[in-house]
């Protein structure tokens, strides 16, 4: 009766672990579709949770700087005032020059373009299995995102791809993802690099002796406004025929809070 009682148990295992495996080959080949369609009902959550993490982290920052020191904290002033004169002063350069071309479109009977405010994008969460990879941002379709948009940060650096549009939220892809490809050109010698996506930064490969230097900026070679990156170090060999290039990206998910996409 034991042994009888062993082979129906064995035999009740061995269909359970028959239905966890089905289950689970149906659930990685149908993944990419369920995911979405489970995002779309779930979605309001993880929104309202992405927003309520934003509003917690007011009280770290709080608490930081209330603990700096009195003499940091004018030190920390001062540069900051130094920085808004600087922008002040650059804005109203800027300000002479768009009106000097004002002044010229209308005399030669043109139109000056006009520069459309970018929309602004708050970060919800990031992929927790791959850093690196896609973050949750806080506008959809909604706001007027779109898939195939790029979306940078301070400094026109452009970071990610809008992948999926959401009604409230949108999933960008990272640049910097593993085995993303973007073309890009060197600020001094204008050299372009195919910069292959690794994670945090890019790699490229260039033929051997070509000119490039580390701390050059990187722009988008379709895009010459924005940069991409900056190259931190070039590892060559006299004996290969070709050196790699390591180009650090924009993105880093400690310090980048604010995002914009161009309308």
């Amino acid at each position: 009766m034991t042994y009888l009682s062993g082979n129906v148990k064995k035999r009740k295992s061995y269909v359970t672990y028959f239905l966890y495996g089905c289950i689970f080959l149906v659930v990685v080949t149908f993944w990419p579709e369920l995911r979405t369609r489970i995002y779309t009902v779930i979605e309001p959550a993880v929104v309202r949770i992405g927003i309520t993490k934003g509003s917690l982290s007011i009280f770290p920052d709080f608490f930081r700087i209330y603990t700096t020191s009195h003499a940091t904290f004018i030190a920390q002033q001062k540069e900051l005032e130094a920085k808004i004169e600087d922008l002040e002063n650059l804005v109203a350069e800027q300000d002479s020059k768009l009106r000097e071309e004002s002044l010229i479109s209308s005399i030669q009977g043109t139109t000056s373009s006009i520069r459309v405010s970018p929309i602004i994008l708050y970060p919800l969460m990031q992929d927790i299995t791959k850093m690196y990879s896609t973050i949750l941002l806080s506008k959809g379709y909604k706001d007027g995102i779109t898939i195939g948009s790029t979306v940078y940060i301070r400094g026109n650096q452009a970071v990610c791809t809008i992948k999926e549009v959401f009604a409230a939220s949108s999933l960008c892809l990272l640049l910097t993802s593993a085995g993303v490809i973007t073309e890009g050109v060197t600020s001094s010698s204008s050299i372009t690099l195919s910069l292959v996506g690794r994670g945090g930064h890019f790699i490229a490969n260039v033929l051997r002796d070509t000119p490039i230097s580390v701390g050059e900026i990187v722009y988008v070679r379709n895009n010459p406004n924005t940069t991409i990156g900056v190259v931190k170090e070039i590892v060559h060999n006299n004996q290969d025929t070709s050196w790699r290039v390591f180009v650090e990206g924009a993105y880093n998910p400690v310090t980048s809070s604010i995002f914009y996409v161009q309308q």
